[in-house]
């Protein structure tokens, strides 16, 4: 007999699936093996599921100053949410409120940016003129200022 428990995490991954997350990823936050979550993919999808590479990190997904608000804005709101927590059940409630509140947003890009914070790959940052958190990365032109009112970090 299947456990509460068991159950759970396979509605989890149900969840994630329909969400769009790449596969590996759910298979790392639940556990269940890549031949089920392959079917699950094309029976939720039509179409089956891409393979490649993972992105490195948040940064891959932070094309314009646009993309660096949005992905700020998520990850300040998972935080408000649930602190520094990155489960399948935060992920989800988290980018399902965040679409409720703003607009769509790529999962994957979602979870890269809690993950990538949580894991000091980059930071967050507060702007000193408008109070907004936002990830910060001295190495990107996108993320070396304040997304929402393009204050530098740094001084010139």
């Amino acid at each position: 007999m299947v456990e509460l428990a068991e159950l759970q995490k396979l509605r989890l991954a149900h969840a994630l699936i329909q969400a769009g997350l790449r596969l590996s990823i759910v298979r790392g936050m639940t556990g269940i093996g890549t031949r089920t979550l392959r079917q699950w993919w094309k029976d939720v999808h039509g179409v089956r599921p891409s393979n490649g590479k993972l992105p490195e990190s948040v940064l891959s997904f932070i094309k314009d100053k646009d993309s660096a608000a949005r992905l700020s804005a998520f990850v300040a709101l998972h935080r408000r949410l649930h602190g520094s927590e990155l489960t399948p059940e935060s992920l989800l409630t988290t980018w399902r409120e965040y679409q409720r509140l703003c607009v769509a947003i790529d999962i994957n890009a979602a979870y890269f940016a809690v993950r990538d914070v949580r894991a000091w790959i980059v930071s967050l940052s507060r702007c000193r003129a408008c109070r907004a958190i936002f990830i910060y990365d001295v190495g990107s032109r996108h993320t070396d200022r304040c997304p929402f009112c393009d204050t530098r970090v740094l001084a010139d």
